[in-house]
């Protein structure tokens, strides 16, 4: 079977190493899974520290600790050091009622001294010691677990056990409602899985980069890297930075959670700063916390957009300072967590690399897809730089038998299978008429994010058809949600048309389906209009007496979610945050555009914000385009996605027109756009015809020419 190892601090590298052989010489040959945690941190508070120097965790043997003698081998000292963990692990275990019978445990937690291979002192009944050659006899004695309490044990340990939701949703009355199937959903232990185990509770002695799907647990695994963190180190200087504000609340709550899981006490804010990237004058940020490090005004938005445009504003403030200071100054954090990270310029990551220490413990997490302003994400060079010498000042290298520095979470916790694959289908634009939108710099990804090779080639330019590993989706989703019901489209000739069926359909949510208000989020993809077309839609939800909040306009700047309330935003807000039902509105606006990348990852993030059901919904004829592409990888294709990859030459074409332009750019193209309507107008109405302007004939050849040339690449494939 298989042991996973995960590498929490380790104090003493010999035993370790010596243990660790051991263990996987013993799991080569028996019918048990386990996963050894090294330097787990068992409890912390402002008095002591329990740090248990390694913990077997198993399904056959329970619990079992390992403990390295301090100092003395004699056997009296080594049983009061037994005796003292075996309380503080008895106690632990004892706070949770799942692991608790009648007055006592429902299992015995083991204690075992682990010995050097020249030392040796004979295991009673109550206590245990071993070394190298002896190790399997005494596992070999103690006594099976019981199998039917191991989740809740896993549960425990990895302090996931009160991030469950609180809502108690007293008023489902049907199993089989809306209501009832998301309460069921919730039920489900919250046990991390292998990756997620890695990327919260592994520490190396650097940076570390967590890549995963939207809803694959990377805010989870960085709130509880930062509780872990702050309770073994309370002296250090952490930062938790984030792009959404909203998710400030979110990682507060989380902290606060895993924070009394393991120390039982309020987190210090003072050495825990959980800040937004930015910052303001009165608000903490990064990059305002490092512009008072330097003795600088920080800009706010509207100073920093007039000097570097609204695009730029963000980038161009980092990078004034990144300039303007060397990296000798103003290393104030020991480490620094960073999510969402694929919405923030290089010129942050820089800055945050002039924040560190020398130790250089920079963490951030990502999705490609939930971009909303560039491409891809930048290379490791391009964030954080080189020495004077050429070498990279953050390097992801990491040996075997050390803490992983770069690990990818594949498994899908939030969204069922079906809806990240149509997701995936839009964000991609997989079967979209005209071109695809953008494909991942290195195929492979595909097979890492939880696809898999159903026919064809995974190769650049070659047919290939993709779907989702069973494995890379918890199953309650496929035992209780059924497809055609997680997901509808649907195209209106009017946006009244639209708002009116929405709020009715909000209304059967809340009083037919028994859920909650606040389970419904109404998502605006286009943020320029998300206000007015806010205030148009809440007057067709006042008409059903349902309240709802603009978050981070009608709710306070910080909050996404009120009790009794239906949250509407844009999708900047809702970002990093979920819900049980998604409605998107006038999604009309992710079907062409100039920045068509941008634009379909708006459409990508706001579908994977829902945990069970989501809705799209649009105006007119772009919507049927997109409705089009819907049924293509519904309707034809079973949620599979069956596509031609492009080129890589073709993927460069691809990214040279849909991405992401500047504002004199955009202007620009609308100008185009507008003079090209004008000439067509009068080409309709007789006003001009071509031989009296021969230019037209030659923009004809040249429009002509683009096609043929784009057919031919096309046939190509």
């Amino acid at each position: 079977m298989e042991l996973e190892i995960v590498r929490g601090y380790i104090t003493q590298i010999t035993p370790t190493e010596n243990l660790i052989a051991a263990l996987q010489q013993i799991y080569k040959s028996c019918e048990d899974n386990g996963t050894l945690y090294l330097g787990y941190p068992l409890s912390a508070n402002s008095e002591c520290k329990v740090t248990v120097d390694a913990l077997l965790v198993s399904e056959k043997k329970g619990v079992i600790a390992f403990l390295y003698p301090k100092s003395s081998v004699d056997g009296d000292v080594l049983r009061e050091e037994q005796d003292a963990l075996y309380y503080q692990m008895d106690y632990n275990f004892k706070k949770y009622n799942s692991l608790r019978k009648g007055r006592g445990l429902a299992f015995e937690p083991k204690v075992i001294t682990w010995l050097p291979a020249s030392e040796r002192c004979d295991s009673d009944a109550e206590y245990l010691f071993a070394n190298e050659c002896s190790l399997k006899s005494v596992l070999d004695e103690l006594d099976d677990f019981y199998n039917d309490i191991y989740p809740a044990l896993c549960e425990a340990l990895q302090k996931v056990s009160n991030i469950k939701p609180r809502k108690k949703r007293k008023n489902v009355k049907e199993e089989k409602s809306k209501g009832g199937i998301i309460k069921a959903i919730e039920k489900e232990i919250a046990n991390l899985d292998r990756w997620q185990k890695k990327a919260a509770l592994e520490i190396p002695e650097g940076p570390q980069r967590i890549r995963g799907l939207a809803g694959s647990g990377k805010t989870i695994v960085l709130a509880l890297k930062a509780a872990y963190l702050h309770s073994q180190y309370p002296e250090w200087k952490i930062a938790v930075t984030f792009y959404t504000r909203s998710l400030a609340q979110q990682y507060e709550e989380l902290i606060r959670q895993f924070m009394f899981e393991f120390s039982g006490e309020e987190p210090d804010w003072n050495n825990l700063h959980i800040v937004h990237a930015w910052g303001t004058n009165t608000e903490p940020g990064i990059y305002s916390i490092a512009a008072r490090q330097f003795n600088v005004t920080p800009y706010n938005f509207s100073t920093a957009s007039a000097r570097y445009g609204k695009n730029n504003a963000f980038e161009g403030i980092c990078h004034e300072l990144v300039n303007n200071f060397g990296y000798d100054t103003g290393k104030i954090y020991d480490a620094i967590l960073i999510d969402e990270a694929q919405d923030l310029p290089t010129s942050f990551f820089k800055l945050c690399y002039l924040l560190i220490k020398p130790t250089k413990r920079i963490i951030w997490a990502y999705d490609e897809l939930q971009n909303l302003n560039e491409t891809i994400m930048p290379s490791v060079k391009d964030m954080f730089g080189v020495d004077q010498y050429g070498n990279l000042n953050i390097s992801l290298e990491s040996n075997e038998d050390e803490a992983k520095r770069d690990i990818m979470l594949p498994v899908c916790y939030r969204n069922p299978p079906w809806t990240l694959a149509l997701a995936h289908s839009l964000g991609f634009g997989v079967y979209r008429s005209m071109d695809k939108v953008q494909m991942f710099d290195e195929l492979s990804v595909w097979e890492d994010v939880g696809y898999k090779v159903e026919s064809g080639n995974l190769e650049w330019g070659q047919r290939v058809k993709l779907v989702r590993k069973s494995e890379a989706s918890p199953k309650y989703f496929s035992e209780l949600l059924n497809p055609k019901e997680s997901f509808i489209s649907k195209v209106f000739n009017t946006e009244a048309e639209q708002y009116k069926w929405i709020a009715e359909q909000i209304y059967i949510n809340i009083y037919e389906d028994e859920l909650d208000p606040d389970d419904i989020l109404v998502i605006f993809p286009d943020t320029y209009c998300s206000k007015r077309d806010y205030t148009n839609f809440r007057k067709f939800l006042m008409q059903h007496n349902i309240e709802s909040i603009l978050a981070g306009v009608s709710s306070g700047r910080d909050m996404f979610r009120i009790e009794g309330y239906v949250t509407c935003s844009g999708i900047y807000r809702a970002k990093g945050n979920e819900a049980p039902m998604v409605y998107i509105v006038n999604s009309q606006y992710c079907e062409e555009g100039t920045e068509l990348i941008r634009i379909r990852n708006i459409l990508f993030t706001a579908i994977t914000r829902s945990r069970a059901w989501v809705r799209i919904c649009g105006v007119g004829e772009n919507m049927h385009l997109l409705e089009q592409e819907i049924n293509n990888c519904i309707v034809d294709n079973n949620y599979a996605l069956n596509f031609v990859l492009p080129t890589r030459e073709e993927l460069v074409r691809l990214r040279r027109i849909h991405r992401e332009r500047t504002e004199e750019e955009v202007r620009r193209i609308s100008r185009r756009k507008t003079e090209v309507n004008s000439i067509i107008e009068e080409l309709e109405k007789g006003e001009i015809d071509i031989e009296s302007v021969p230019e037209l004939q030659q923009l004809l050849n040249l429009v002509k020419n683009n096609l043929e040339c784009t057919q031919n690449e096309r046939e190509d494939q």
